[in-house]
C-alpha cells in the first residue's frame, strides 16, 4: 500500500505545492518589481523593502508611494492585481483544455493548477476575512462589488475543474497529497523561513 502512494508523480506533486507559497510570493514580488521598473522607473523598489509576504506594506512606505505616483497610484496596483488575476486564470483555462477528457494530470497540467492556486488561495483569504472575521459583509462602492464578483469567478471555476475535469485518481491526488503539502508549506514558508530569509522591514 504504501509502495503505490509513494510513487515518483506523487512526490513530483507534493514537491511542488511543499515550494507553493514561497514561489507564489516571490512571483508576486517579482511582478511588483517589474512593473515598477516599466511604469515608474523603479520609484516604488526605492521605497518598499520586498518580503516574504509578497506584499507592498507599511503605512509610512504608503504615504511615500502616495506622494510619488500622485493619481498613477491605484492605477500601479489595480494593474499589479490583474495580471496576477489573469495569470491565473489563463492557467486555469489552458489546464481546461488539456483535460477535457478527465484524463490522469500531467506533469504540466500540476503546474498549471499550482499556478492557478495563486489566485485561489487569495480567494480563500478574503472570503475568510468577509464571512470569518467580519460579522456581515456586503459589497457597497463598484470596486467593492468588482472584487466580489471576481473572486466569485474564481471559486466558480475551483468547483468546475476539481468536479468536472479531475477525475477519482486525480481528486484523490490533490486531497492526500497536493492539500497537505501545501499546508506544510504554508508554516514552513510564513513561520519560519520567510521571516528568518526575507524579514519586513518597514520605515
Amino acid at each position: 500500500m504504501k509502495a503505490s502512494l509513494y510513487t515518483k508523480q506523487n512526490l513530483y506533486i507534493m514537491l511542488i505545492f511543499v515550494c507553493f507559497f514561497p514561489i507564489k510570493t516571490q512571483f508576486y514580488n517579482v511582478i511588483y518589481i517589474v512593473f515598477d521598473a516599466i511604469l515608474h522607473a523603479g520609484a516604488i523598489s526605492s521605497i518598499y523593502t520586498y518580503n516574504y509576504l509578497g506584499l507592498l506594506i507599511g503605512c509610512q512606505e504608503i504615504l511615500e508611494t502616495q506622494k510619488v505616483l500622485g493619481s498613477r497610484f491605484e492605477f500601479f496596483y489595480s494593474v499589479v492585481f490583474y495580471v496576477i488575476y489573469i495569470f491565473s486564470v489563463v492557467a486555469s483555462i489552458i489546464l481546461f483544455n488539456r483535460n477535457q477528457s478527465k484524463q490522469n494530470f500531467k506533469k504540466v497540467d500540476w503546474i498549471l493548477l499550482a499556478v492557478f492556486s495563486f489566485q485561489l488561495f487569495d480567494t480563500l483569504e478574503y472570503l475568510l476575512e468577509s464571512v470569518l472575521i467580519s460579522k456581515y459583509y456586503a459589497p457597497e462602492t463598484l470596486p467593492e462589488w468588482l472584487r466580489f464578483l471576481k473572486n466569485m469567478v474564481i471559486v466558480i471555476i475551483a468547483f468546475v475543474l476539481f468536479f468536472n475535469i479531475c477525475n477519482k485518481f486525480t481528486k484523490k491526488q490533490i486531497l492526500m497529497f497536493a492539500l497537505p503539502a501545501s499546508v506544510v508549506s504554508f508554516a514552513l514558508w510564513f513561520l519560519v523561513l520567510g521571516p528568518l530569509l526575507l524579514p519586513i522591514k518597514t520605515l
